[in-house]
């Protein structure tokens, strides 16, 4: 991906939509405006921003048949995982979970918090499968909060995939999911909630609409903290809770969980309060299994304790120290002192495209590298690979490497101002195209002793929202986006 022409883009795509809906009838305001707009005060960036690596752990296919006991069908892991290993703390996370611990996911964005509760939940779905007790008992089996809609309607996309690949595999395994919001249809019948529209855009092993979620609870439901208020208290819902319906329930999920602090904290420490004195009624004991996770709960080791009693209170669950799973940092990879010309990196990423040596060999002529023609197996079937892996030996002898990953240590870092850091040999006008291209590289080539790439990055494009354009007098007449004419 081209960044920089991806964020003109955007650029471009907002100044027009902005000079389109705010005309101005004075040609002189109107070629002001226009100006104005193309200095750019509404927006910055792009910014890079590198995510930590984290210490892998076993594949789920090491590790879930010493969680069930036995060894799982191969449709099931072929469906629900893929190759990639787990990080350490989420194999921390699903172990502790699947040891019956209450669990606070307290890692970074992007650290792969969903996997901690969502493969225990497809772990236990499948050990009630093959007990038969799936079938036997229909109902929920885990519940889901999320803060906001949008992020549960993620959670559906990617439950629909896991149905289908089940469904594709022949897997004997199959699971329901709905999504119970504002928006869920009543019936088929439901014009005001585009029940036809919700239909047609059915994932394999959704329920889709309010009626048959109550007639046959999904497995996972997905909601939000004003839904399931409602649903507790109306009769029409109660399908969902009462009953052999209410026997089910196992785990409650939180999402987001270091917004339910205050007021609202209370609201949500007593609708769960709530939630589990109707399931009892129905003659659930439990014990359920209460996960929650969080970016900014925990700040390090030494706040375990102050999580585990935050979640305890807002659960009425126990949890301890142990049960707040923090991130496991992995050290990053050496590197060498030696600054490579910027030809270099053009040759690496023409040898990953074509897949082969020749340009490989040349990069490392440039850069005064040696290497060995044998090590580079170009007549193997795994060439790809095993040339990603070489770039990546080539690079770890290249200082530009720990320059960056120190410029990135404390926060995102605009382009512009990285680039000139990380190529303050190359001239100004090219830094920021032969950033990118060193980026895009760093994303593809394998650190030894990584074994995956040397760096994942982020990048971030900000737009603000036009707050008044004021006009000032002069001659000629002038419009500014903010009071001062300057940058906000």
């Amino acid at each position: 991906m081209d960044v920089r022409a991806v964020t003109e883009i955007l650029a471009q795509r907002y100044r027009r939509y902005l000079s389109t809906t705010f005309h101005f009838k004075d040609p002189e305001l109107r070629v002001s405006f226009e100006a104005a707009l193309g200095a750019g005060p509404l927006w910055k960036g792009p910014y890079v921003e590198a995510t930590p690596p984290y210490r892998s752990g076993p594949s789920p296919a090491e590790l879930f048949p010493e969680l069930l006991d036995s060894d799982p069908e191969e449709a099931f892991l072929a469906s629900v995982v893929g190759d990639r290993p787990l990080y350490r703390h989420q194999e921390d996370a699903i172990r502790r979970v699947a040891g019956g611990h209450n669990v606070v996911v307290a890692t970074g964005t992007g650290s792969g918090k969903t996997e901690c509760f969502l493969y225990p939940i497809l772990l236990d779905l499948y050990s009630a499968h093959r007990s038969g007790d799936l079938i036997a008992r229909p109902g929920v089996r885990a519940l889901i909060l999320y803060p906001m809609n949008a992020l549960a309607y993620d959670q559906r996309n990617r439950l629909g995939e896991i149905c289908r690949t089940l469904q594709e595999n022949s897997a004997s395994f199959a699971f329901t999911f709905g999504q119970y919001t504002g928006a869920t249809p009543n019936d088929e019948r439901d014009r005001y909630r585009k029940a036809e529209e919700i239909l047609s855009d059915r994932k394999p092993g959704e329920l889709v609409l309010r009626r048959e979620m109550r007639e046959r609870p999904p497995h996972i439901l997905l909601t939000n903290f004003s839904m399931l208020e409602y649903q507790l208290l109306r009769p029409f819902d109660s399908p969902l809770f009462d009953g052999a319906h209410g026997q089910t329930w196992t785990f409650l999920v939180l999402d987001e969980a270091h917004q339910y602090r205050g007021s609202r904290g209370a609201e949500m420490g007593l609708l769960i309060r709530r939630l589990k004195q109707r399931i009892r009624d129905s003659g659930n004991e439990g014990p359920f299994r209460c996960i929650a996770t969080s970016a900014t709960l925990a700040g390090g080791a030494e706040d375990r304790a102050e999580v585990a009693a935050f979640a305890e209170t807002l659960f009425d669950e126990p949890f301890e120290a142990d049960d707040v799973v923090l991130a496991y940092p992995e050290a990053p990879p050496e590197s060498g002192e030696i600054e490579f010309p910027a030809e270099v990196y053009a040759e690496l990423i023409e040898a990953l495209d074509r897949g082969t040596a020749d340009q490989l060999i040349t990069a490392a002529e440039l850069a005064g590298i040696e290497i060995t023609p044998q090590n580079l197996s170009t007549g193997s079937d795994d060439q790809s690979e095993r040339l990603a892996q070489e770039v990546g030996t080539v690079l770890s002898h290249d200082a530009r490497v720990p320059r960056l990953r120190a410029a990135l240590e404390d926060g995102p870092v605009k382009l512009d101002t990285l680039a000139g850091h990380v190529f303050a040999d190359v001239v100004p006008e090219q830094r920021a195209a032969q950033l990118a291209e060193f980026i895009a590289l760093l994303s593809r080539a394998q650190a030894p002793q990584l074994g995956r790439p040397f760096l994942s990055l982020r990048y971030h494009f900000f737009l603000r929202a036009l707050e008044g354009a004021f006009v000032r007098f002069t001659s000629p007449k002038e419009i500014v986006l903010v009071p001062d004419g300057g940058e906000r």
